[in-house]
């Protein structure tokens, strides 16, 4: 079976390179990095205008804390995309902030599904991996 799109969305090169081999450690197999949130939007942008509907992400895991096109910009940007290609995302704040402001703005978007700790553990990995790329049990 073939996993869904997931997006890594950090400017922090060794989160990213940590996050990626978590997820692909318990079977995540199509993971796209980027450092910037501008680039990623760019990219979604781009699937949407190409009708490439495979190839937007199934999962997001979005750094709050980036320089330029932040994860709260990314979010506002994010939610002007067609509803037809965000409707079956989730996406997660990947994020080392212990800042309660931020998990009382993360109820502003309901786009965002949950706060994940940085650096991602190998248990929240295999989660993430069952809870949205696993097939269901018959």
């Amino acid at each position: 079976m073939e996993d869904g799109v997931t997006y890594i969305i950090d400017d922090d090169k060794a989160n990213n390179y940590l996050t990626r081999l978590m997820l692909e450690d318990a079977g995540v197999t199509n993971v796209r990095q980027f450092r910037m949130g501008r680039e990623a939007m760019d990219e979604l942008i781009r699937v949407c205008s190409e009708n490439l509907t495979a190839e937007f992400p199934k999962l997001i895991l979005l750094d709050l804390n980036m320089p330029g096109i932040d994860g709260w910009a990314f979010l506002v940007e994010y939610r002007k995309l067609p509803n037809e290609y965000t409707g079956g995302t989730k996406i997660y704040l990947l994020t080392s902030s212990d800042y309660p402001g931020d998990y009382e703005k993360g109820k502003e978007y309901p786009e965002i599904s949950d706060f994940l700790e940085k650096p991602l553990t190998e248990e929240v990995a295999k989660w993430l991996k069952e809870k949205y790329f696993s097939p269901p049990f018959e």
